[in-house]
């Protein structure tokens, strides 16, 4: 599966890369895309192997604010 999540103000590296390894540690993750320009972030885990709450929960967590999150494509 592949989901874009929309990240409020992840506008820069640092930002970009911390909200990556949050996603990269997830168990089921496969990919992880940063798109800055857009503020967003592609990522590619196995079909049941996570759903969007618990991506939602991870980022959120550590203070990131999710904004939207929907199918790529």
């Amino acid at each position: 599966m592949k989901k874009v999540i929309v990240v409020e103000g992840m506008d820069n590296m640092p930002m970009g890369s911390a909200v990556s390894r949050i996603l990269e540690g997830m168990s089921g993750v496969d990919k992880v895309t940063l798109n800055l320009e857009e503020e967003s972030i592609l990522v590619e885990y196995g079909r049941g192997a996570l759903t969007e709450d618990e991506l939602c929960d991870a980022i959120n967590e550590e203070g990131f604010e999710v904004v939207e999150i929907f199918d790529e494509g």
